[in-house]
C-alpha cells in the first residue's frame, strides 16, 4: 500500500513538473516574438565583421606582401542619411587604389562597379527584418557588399604600399582587403564546402545566379582562399573602423530589364559599344504618374558602325507605365549604339543582350557574375577625369610654374567647359594672367566662345546647400541634390573649348578667371617618344572615317595638372569629377583655312645642292603656262601645240635616246604637213632650235626611225594638260634646309613635294621633318588652338599624280606627293629653318614651293576639341 502511495505521488510530481516545463516554454516562445527579441535575434544570426571608413577626401594605406599577386578589396558603400530604401534603386560608386614603392608609385587605378540594397520583412518603426548588410546605427543605410579584383605588377620592389580612397567626390565607403592564397581540395565534402562558399561569394559580387557562371569562373571561385590585410597607421588618426553586420539575405533575382532601370534625361543622351553581329533589345518606359497616358519623347536611335556606315531611327516616346521594346539588328564588326531623349520628360532605358557581345575595356569587365550565354543590361563605358570649377564665388583657379622648364615645358592646355543644371548656349569667356616671381603681370589673354551642350558627358558635383552650383553666388534650392543614386542626373556641361598658350621666360603663375561658373582642366605636355594608341580594345584598327571619342590611351603626351591652391578650391565645392562615354564618332572635316592668296613660290634649299629636272604633268593655267608647259612629241604621231609671240625663247626639240645604236638616224619636224627642219641624232641626248614659227596653234609632226627616240618641244599643248619642267634635289640621310619666312602671326604653310620610285605608300616612316632644330622660338601668353610640332616623322601616303619623268632618263618615272609643314599660330614670325632628311636607304628628291601670305591677322576666333590630338603626340 504504501509502494502503491509513493508511486502515486511521483507520478503527480512528474505531471506537475512537465506542466511547469511546458509553461515556461511557451513564457520563452512568448517573448521571442517581441519586436525587441526579433531585432536581437537579426543581430545574433549576422556575421560581424571590421571594416575600415573611407570618408571623402581620405585614405587607409595597406602593406602589402612581398608574394602578392592579387587583393581582394571588399567593399559597402555608406549612403547619405535620409536616403529611402527603393529596392529598384542602382547605386554607382568606384574606387581609387594607388599602388606605391620606395622610388615612386607603382599602379595607379580607378575601379567602380554598381550596387543595391536588399531588405526584407519590414516593420512599423520603419526597421527590416532581413537585410544584406547594416551597422547598430539604424539611421544608416549601407548597399550591399561588392568586390574588386586588383592584380598587382609582376615587377615590383620588396616593400610597397596601398593607399585607398573613394573615387568620387561624395562619397563614403567601407573596406576590407585581403591577399589571395590557393589551396587545393582533394576530399568531395571540401569541394561542396567550396561551392557552397563560392556561391556566396558569387551572390556578394553580382546580380547573376551561380549556375550562369562560366565554368572557370566556377572554379577560380572555388579554389581561392583570402587571407586579411591590416591598415598601417594608429586607430583613430590614420583610419577609423566601423562594424558591419552581413548575412546571406539578397533580393532575388529579376531579369536585367527590371534590375537595371538607367534614367534618361530630356535631352540627354547614351552611347554603348556593341560587338556584332548582335541583336540587342532597346526597353523604353517612363515612371511618370500621368492622369491621362500620353507618349513621353520621341527618342532617337543612332548606330555607328567602324566602317563609318550609320543609320538613325526616329521612335515614338512610351506611355507612362507601358514599357516599349525595339529590336536592334547589328552587323558583324564594332557598333555604337546612341540612344537620345529629345522629348521633354525624363525616361528610363535599357539595352539587353548577349554578355560576349559587351564592348568594354579588360580591367572594366566584371571578373564574377556574367555568363557567356547569358543576357545582361549593357552599360555606357563612362571615363572620369578631375575637374575644378572657376568663377565669381570661388578662389581664382591658380596654377604654379616650375621657372627650369624649357620652352615645351612651359606648354599649357586649357580645357574650358560651361558647367549649367539645364542646357545651355551661353557664351563661355575664360581669362588668363601670366604672373612673374613679384606677381606683376607678363601677359594676359581670353578665351571667348559658345560652346553646344554635351549630351554625352556630365560632371559629378559635390553636393552643396540647395543644391547650388560650385562657384555660384545663388542658386535656387533643389530637393533631390546629393541623394547619391545612380540615376539622379549630374548638371549639365557643354563641349570642350580648348586651347594651348606658351608661357613667357619667368612666369610662375597662372590665374584663370571667369564670369560665370566654368569647367576647367589644365594639361601640361610631355612627350612620350611614341605615337597615341587607344587602349584595347578601343583600337584603330578597321576603323574608316570614324573615330573613338574618350577612349582610353596607352600612352599620352598630355598630363593632367593641380591647381596650386587645391585646398582652397575643394573647400568651396570647386573639385568635380567629368563624366564622358567612350563611343565611336565620325572624323569631322578639318578646320576650314583661307584659300591661298598670291603666285605660287618656289623655295630654294640652302647651299648648293645637285639638282635633277623632272618633267611632269601640269594643269591648264594662266599662271605661266606659256613659258613653263612643254609638249611631248612622238615619231609619227601628230600632236596640236601652242606657239606665242610673247616667248622670248626660240622653239626647241629636246630628243633623248635609250640606245646607243640608234645614233646616225635622221628626224625631219613637219609644220602643218611640210618639211621644217632636218637633223641628225649624233648623241643619246640632244637640244635642236627649230626656225622662228608664226605665232597661233600648229600641228607638229616628228618623222624618225630610230628606235627610243622621246622628245619634248618647249611650247603647251593647244588642249589638255603639258609638261611643266621641276627642279628637284636629292634628299640623303644629310638632308635638306630651307628658309621659311613668316611676316606675321598667322599661319604659313612649305609644301614640300617628295618624289620616289614607287607609287605606293609606305607603312614605316620615310622623311624626318624639323623646324628650326626642334626648338622654334613660340609666341608667349598667346592662346592657340593647335601646336607646331617642332620634330616628326612622316609615313609618306601613296601618289595621287601623274608620274614625272627626269630628263635624259627614258622610261623612268617618279610619283609625287605633297607633305605639308605649317608653321602655325603659336610660331614667332621671323625667317625660320625648315630640315627634311631621308630615312632608310630609297632614293628620295624633293621640292619646296609657298604661298604668299595675307597680311591681315589669321589667328583663330572659333575654339572647338574633337577628342584627344593625335597630331600633337610630339612637338
Amino acid at each position: 500500500m504504501k509502494t502503491r502511495s509513493r508511486a502515486l505521488v511521483a507520478l503527480l510530481g512528474l505531471m506537475v513538473g512537465l506542466a511547469l516545463i511546458w509553461g515556461a516554454s511557451l513564457a520563452v516562445l512568448g517573448n521571442t516574438d517581441t519586436p525587441t527579441a526579433r531585432r536581437d535575434a537579426k543581430f545574433v544570426n549576422a556575421e560581424r565583421l571590421i571594416f575600415y571608413r573611407l570618408e571623402p577626401g581620405r585614405e587607409m594605406r595597406v602593406r602589402v606582401p612581398a608574394e602578392a599577386e592579387e587583393l581582394l578589396i571588399v567593399t559597402h558603400e555608406l549612403l547619405p542619411d535620409g536616403t529611402p530604401y527603393a529596392p529598384e534603386r542602382q547605386y554607382q560608386y568606384g574606387l581609387k587604389a594607388i599602388l606605391r614603392g620606395p622610388d615612386g608609385v607603382l599602379l595607379e587605378r580607378s575601379i567602380f562597379t554598381r550596387t543595391r540594397q536588399s531588405k526584407g520583412q519590414p516593420q512599423e518603426d520603419g526597421t527590416f527584418l532581413q537585410e544584406s548588410a547594416f551597422t547598430t546605427h539604424a539611421d544608416q543605410q549601407v548597399t550591399d557588399e561588392r568586390e574588386f579584383v586588383l592584380r598587382l605588377p609582376k615587377e615590383r620592389p620588396e616593400y610597397s604600399v596601398l593607399y585607398l580612397r573613394a573615387a568620387g567626390a561624395n562619397d563614403t565607403l567601407l573596406a576590407r582587403v585581403y591577399v589571395r592564397a590557393h589551396r587545393t581540395l582533394p576530399l568531395l565534402a571540401s569541394q561542396k564546402l567550396a561551392q557552397a562558399r563560392a556561391e556566396v561569394r558569387a551572390g556578394r559580387a553580382t546580380f547573376e545566379p551561380f549556375e550562369k557562371l562560366s565554368s572557370d569562373t566556377r572554379r577560380w571561385l572555388a579554389e581561392e582562399h583570402w587571407e586579411r590585410l591590416n591598415a598601417e597607421g594608429e586607430a583613430g588618426t590614420d583610419y577609423q573602423i566601423e562594424p558591419v553586420y552581413r548575412t546571406a539575405y539578397r533580393l532575388p533575382l529579376v531579369e536585367a530589364t527590371e534590375s537595371v532601370q538607367e534614367r534618361l534625361g530630356a535631352g540627354r543622351a547614351v552611347a554603348l559599344n556593341v560587338t556584332g553581329p548582335a541583336k540587342p533589345v532597346l526597353w523604353l518606359w517612363s515612371d511618370a504618374t500621368d492622369a491621362k497616358a500620353q507618349p513621353h519623347g520621341p527618342v532617337t536611335v543612332r548606330t555607328l558602325s567602324a566602317d563609318g556606315t550609320a543609320h538613325t531611327m526616329e521612335l515614338p516616346g512610351p506611355v507612362a507605365g507601358s514599357p516599349m521594346s525595339h529590336p536592334l539588328e547589328l552587323p558583324e564588326g564594332v557598333h555604337t549604339v546612341m540612344v537620345r531623349n529629345d522629348g521633354q520628360e525624363d525616361l528610363r532605358y535599357t539595352v539587353e543582350g548577349p554578355f560576349e557581345s559587351w564592348l568594354l575595356p579588360a580591367e572594366s569587365r566584371p571578373q564574377a557574375g556574367v555568363a557567356s550565354e547569358g543576357r545582361v543590361a549593357f552599360l555606357p563605358d563612362t571615363r572620369r577625369t578631375e575637374a575644378f570649377a572657376t568663377g565669381p564665388a570661388c578662389p581664382v583657379l591658380e596654377l604654379d610654374i616650375d621657372p627650369r622648364m624649357d620652352a615645351v615645358g612651359r606648354l599649357v592646355r586649357i580645357d574650358a567647359r560651361s558647367l549649367d543644371r539645364a542646357p545651355s548656349r551661353e557664351p563661355l569667356n575664360l581669362r588668363l594672367t601670366v604672373l612673374d616671381a613679384q606677381g606683376q603681370s607678363l601677359g594676359q589673354a581670353s578665351l571667348d566662345a559658345t560652346p553646344e551642350p554635351a549630351p554625352f558627358e556630365s560632371a559629378a558635383l559635390v553636393p552643396l546647400p540647395g543644391g547650388a552650383l560650385p562657384c555660384t553666388p545663388v542658386a535656387a534650392a533643389d530637393p533631390d541634390a546629393g541623394s547619391g543614386e545612380v540615376t539622379d542626373l549630374p548638371a549639365w556641361v557643354s563641349g570642350a573649348a580648348s586651347a594651348r598658350v606658351f608661357l613667357p621666360m619667368g612666369a610662375r603663375k597662372l590665374r584663370v578667371e571667369a564670369p560665370r561658373t566654368t569647367i576647367v582642366q589644365l594639361y601640361s605636355f610631355l612627350s612620350s617618344g611614341q605615337p597615341i594608341a587607344a587602349s584595347a580594345p578601343y583600337t584603330n584598327d578597321a576603323l574608316t572615317g570614324v573615330r573613338w571619342r574618350n577612349a582610353p590611351v596607352d600612352q599620352r603626351a598630355w598630363h593632367p595638372m593641380r591647381p596650386a591652391n587645391l585646398n582652397a578650391l575643394m573647400q568651396g565645392g570647386a573639385r568635380m569629377e567629368l563624366l564622358s562615354q567612350v563611343r565611336l564618332e565620325p572624323v569631322g572635316p578639318r578646320e576650314e583655312t583661307p584659300p591661298p592668296s598670291g603666285d605660287a613660290v618656289v623655295v630654294r634649299p640652302y647651299g648648293s645642292p645637285s639638282v635633277v629636272e623632272v618633267l611632269e604633268s601640269g594643269p591648264e593655267d594662266t599662271v605661266d603656262r606659256v613659258k613653263a608647259l612643254s609638249t611631248v612629241l612622238e615619231p609619227g604621231r601628230a600632236v596640236r601645240a601652242r606657239f606665242d609671240a610673247r616667248t622670248p625663247t626660240r622653239p626647241e626639240v629636246r630628243l633623248s635616246l635609250k640606245d646607243a645604236a640608234a645614233l646616225g638616224n635622221e628626224v625631219e619636224v613637219l609644220l602643218d604637213g611640210e618639211p621644217l627642219h632636218r637633223f641628225t641624232v649624233r648623241s643619246t641626248r640632244a637640244r635642236e632650235l627649230l626656225p622662228p614659227l608664226p605665232p597661233g596653234e600648229h600641228e607638229v609632226l616628228l618623222r624618225s626611225t630610230a628606235p627610243g627616240l622621246t622628245a619634248l618641244l618647249n611650247r603647251p599643248p593647244a588642249a589638255g594638260n603639258g609638261l611643266r619642267s621641276r627642279t628637284v634635289y636629292p634628299v640623303g640621310q644629310g638632308g635638306l634646309r630651307v628658309p621659311v619666312r613668316k611676316t606675321g602671326p598667322g599661319a604659313v604653310t612649305l609644301n614640300v613635294v617628295v618624289y620616289t620610285p614607287v607609287a605606293e605608300g609606305a607603312t614605316e616612316p620615310q622623311l624626318s621633318v624639323t623646324v628650326d632644330g626642334g626648338n622654334p622660338v613660340r609666341r608667349a601668353s598667346v592662346l592657340v588652338p593647335h601646336v607646331t610640332r617642332a620634330e616628326r616623322t612622316v609615313v609618306l601616303p601613296a601618289s595621287e599624280r601623274e608620274p614625272a619623268m627626269p630628263v635624259g632618263r627614258p622610261g623612268v618615272k617618279w610619283y609625287a606627293r605633297t607633305v605639308p609643314v605649317t608653321l602655325g599660330e603659336d610660331i614667332a614670325p621671323g625667317v625660320h629653318t625648315v630640315r627634311i632628311q631621308a630615312l632608310g636607304a630609297g632614293p628620295m628628291w624633293a621640292r619646296f614651293f609657298m604661298f604668299g601670305q595675307a597680311v591681315e591677322n589669321t589667328a583663330p576666333r572659333m575654339w572647338n576639341r574633337g577628342g584627344w590630338q593625335p597630331d600633337e603626340d610630339m612637338l
